[in-house]
């Protein structure tokens, strides 16, 4: 459990380098930078903080994440590094929206 977390970690890490470019895959510990471990370290620190049923939901985002077919998990990368690219009011109202769309499939 701990290592997927630490990889989990560095996964974040990659993937929040940058919006305007492909990421390549995930690298091992020892291939990161000092800087991305230090990072990945925080994002793991900060997961192990997080309350257990919080660290369960993430797990099974991510479990649903890995079973996706590969063009899938594109669409979302793409889809996520658009919603990235927004200026930050941009990225609010459609946040706004979004919370209203969920309130109404309820």
């Amino acid at each position: 459990m701990i290592r997927r977390a630490v990889w989990l970690a560095a996964l974040l890490v990659t993937l929040g380098a940058s919006a305007s470019r492909p990421q390549p895959p995930p690298r091992g510990w020892g291939q990161l930078s000092p800087e991305e471990q230090q990072r990945a370290q925080e994002n793991y620190e900060g997961y192990r903080q997080l309350p257990p049923e919080r660290r369960e939901f993430i797990e099974r985002r991510w479990q649903r994440y890995q079973a996706m077919p590969p063009d899938e998990r594109e669409r979302l990368r793409r889809n996520y590094d658009a919603y990235r690219a927004q200026p930050p009011e941009e990225r609010k109202e459609f946040n706004q929206k979004y919370r209203r769309w969920k309130a109404e499939r309820r």
